[in-house]
C-alpha cells in the first residue's frame, strides 16, 4: 500500500534522471555540512540581536523612558522572580495554556473535516465561498460582548472566542490542501482499486497533511493570543486578566514580565510545534532536504 503514494515522475524532492548515485549522495553531504556551519552563525546572530534590544532598552529606562515609568531590565528580571514565587502568577500561566490548548484543539475538531468536506466538492466550494469570506472576515474581538453575555468572563468564553478565531486558518488550508490532491495520485488509487477508508489514508492525507500543517500553526499562535485577549478584554482568569490589572494598577514592572512571559510562551509553543511537524512530516522532501 505504501506504494501509493511514492514520488512519481516530474515531482521535485530526488535527484534529477541525469545524477548517480554518488552525486546526489554528495549533494546531500553538502547541503548538511552547509547546515551544520550555518547555525552557529544563525545563533550568534540571534543573541547579538537579543544584546542589541537589552541595550537599547537599559538606555532608553535609563533616558526618556524614566519619566514614562519604563523599568529597568534588571527591574523586570527581580519582579519575576519575586512573581515567580506566588501561586496566583502560576495559575494564571496554567489558565492561559490549557484555554489556549483546549480552543487550538476545538478549532482542529470542527475545522478540519469541515475543510476536507469542503474541497472535496467543486459545488459545495463554490456554494460556500461567499459565506466562509464573510464570517472570516469578522474580527474575534467583535463578537466578544456577545459571548459575555451569553458565557460572562468564564473558560467557556474564552475557548468559544479562540475557536471562532482559529478555526478558518485550519477550515481554509484543509480546503485548500484538499483541492491540490495530484490527479496521478487519485489515478494510483483507482489503479490499486483501494477502497474509501485506504484511499484517504494513503492518497490524500500524505498529500493533505504538508498543506494542513500552515494552518495549525497559524491557529496555535491565534489561539495564544485570543487567550490573552479574552483575559484582557473580558477579564476571564489568566495572564490577560492579571496583565490588565496590573496596568490599571500603576505596576509597569509586573505588566513588561506579563507581556514578556506571553511572549516567551508564544515562542516555546511555536518550537513545540515545530518539533512535533518535523516528526509527522519525516518522510517529506521540505524535512528532508532541511536536515
Amino acid at each position: 500500500m505504501t506504494t501509493a503514494h511514492q514520488e512519481l515522475p516530474g515531482r521535485t524532492g530526488g535527484p534529477g534522471p541525469g545524477s548517480t548515485p554518488a552525486e546526489a549522495s554528495g549533494d546531500a553531504t553538502s547541503s548538511h555540512a552547509s547546515g551544520g556551519e550555518g547555525r552557529p552563525k544563525r545563533l550568534l546572530l540571534q543573541v547579538t540581536g537579543i544584546v542589541v534590544a537589552i541595550v537599547v532598552w537599559y538606555l532608553f529606562a535609563k533616558g526618556r523612558g524614566h519619566h514614562l515609568g519604563v523599568p529597568l531590565p534588571s527591574q523586570v528580571v527581580h519582579k519575576l522572580v519575586d512573581m515567580g514565587q506566588t501561586g496566583h502568577f502560576w495559575t494564571s500561566l496554567r489558565q492561559t495554556v490549557v484555554s489556549a490548548l483546549v480552543g487550538f484543539v476545538c478549532s482542529i475538531v470542527v475545522g478540519v473535516p469541515l475543510g476536507l468536506l469542503n474541497g472535496v466538492n467543486k459545488r459545495i466550494t463554490l456554494s460556500s465561498q461567499f459565506l466562509l469570506d464573510f464570517l472570516r472576515t469578522i474580527p474575534p474581538i467583535a463578537i466578544m460582548p456577545l459571548l459575555l453575555l451569553v458565557y460572562g468572563g468564564s473558560f467557556k468564553m474564552v475557548v468559544v472566542l479562540i475557536m471562532f478565531g482559529s478555526v478558518w486558518p485550519v477550515l481554509l488550508q484543509a480546503t485548500y490542501a484538499m483541492q491540490q490532491v495530484s490527479p496521478q495520485l487519485k489515478q494510483v488509487g483507482v489503479a490499486y482499486h483501494l477502497g474509501r477508508g485506504d484511499t484517504f489514508r494513503y492518497i490524500y492525507w500524505p498529500s493533505v497533511l504538508p498543506f494542513l500543517m500552515t494552518g495549525l500553526r497559524i491557529a496555535l499562535t491565534l489561539s495564544l493570543l485570543l487567550a490573552v485577549v479574552g483575559g484582557y478584554f473580558g477579564q476571564a482568569p489568566g495572564l490577560g486578566k492579571d496583565l490588565n490589572d496590573t496596568l490599571l494598577g500603576g505596576d509597569t514592572a509586573a505588566m513588561f514580565v506579563y507581556a514578556f512571559v506571553v511572549a516567551l510562551l508564544g515562542v516555546l509553543l511555536n518550537t513545540a510545534f515545530v518539533f512535533a511537524q518535523r516528526r509527522l512530516l519525516a518522510w517529506h522532501p521540505s524535512v528532508r532536504g532541511g536536515r
